[in-house]
């Protein structure tokens, strides 16, 4: 199956990889609930964000 760029919970929102985010959008992302579950290293290598409704997706693989 192939992975959408569009976010699953808004639907008008492109999921971005960490480096796409801005210096702000960063500092958003660290305090989203999932930094209690994962470490931020492995946030920043395998999870994507929706910039717009801040949805976090995790997967297995970031071609950044």
């Amino acid at each position: 199956m192939e992975t959408s760029n569009q976010c699953a919970r808004c639907g008008a929102g492109r999921m971005h990889v960490w480096t796409e985010l801005s210096d702000e959008e960063r500092e958003v992302v660290k305090r989203l609930p999932a930094s209690a579950d994962y470490s931020l290293e492995v946030r920043q290598n395998t999870h994507r964000w929706c910039p717009r409704c801040w949805y976090e997706e995790r997967s297995g693989s970031q071609n950044a």
